[in-house]
């Protein structure tokens, strides 16, 4: 049997306290996704997502749904992916970071942020269809060359999908947005039917 002493705070309060403190100040962040720090296991670990009338996260995990096969048959094995997860201003992504064997970086996660909310930022984003999904590509820095992201729409948030080959090092010489477009059209089949 525990006694609680009164003025004595339980670890758990100070911890759900810290916790609201960092979604506070998540919430007040620059424009750049920024790394999240986890400092326990994701199953424990509470929210510090603000709600933006969004659904939850897809149920969709990049990192398991590219199998090692998957990987293998369009070259982007290089490195064994490295997982990722981010969250600013309400918004949230989940995902891997691959190599291809030719040397070029990618990155596909999923968001709570929608096709709506990706336009609002990014004005000049070109309306493409992915499968039979509709989806938005752009460059975010069109100041950094060797950047292009494509967002499929998906329940609830997006399907996204960056390229980073600053140098050229696609063995088909595609621009970054082709290369974007390449990866995106071989991973949508993955997505689950009504997701």
């Amino acid at each position: 049997m525990s006694v609680v002493q009164p003025g004595i705070r339980s670890p758990r309060i100070g911890f759900v306290a810290v916790a609201s403190l960092a979604a506070l100040l998540t919430g007040c962040g620059g424009e750049a996704k920024p790394a999240a720090t986890a400092t326990t296991p994701a199953s424990t670990a509470p929210s510090t997502t603000t709600t933006t009338g969004s659904a939850p996260q897809p149920a969709f995990d990049p990192c398991t749904a590219l199998t090692p096969q998957f990987l293998s048959e369009h070259q982007w094995d290089g490195s064994p992916p490295s997982p990722k997860q981010n969250s600013t201003a309400g918004m949230s992504w989940k995902g891997c970071r691959y190599i291809a064997k030719a040397g070029y970086g990618f990155t596909i996660e999923t968001t709570n942020g929608t096709l709506e909310q990706v336009r609002q930022k990014f004005p000049v984003a070109v309306d493409i269809s992915i499968g039979n999904r509709k989806a938005l590509r752009y460059e975010a820095r069109p100041d950094v060359p060797g950047g292009c992201t494509i967002n499929i729409e998906m329940k609830g948030g997006s399907l996204y999908v960056l390229v980073d080959d600053p140098t050229g090092k696609h063995p088909r010489k595609l621009s970054p947005c082709d290369i974007a477009t390449d990866i995106a059209q071989a991973v949508a089949p993955l997505l689950p039917a009504g997701s």
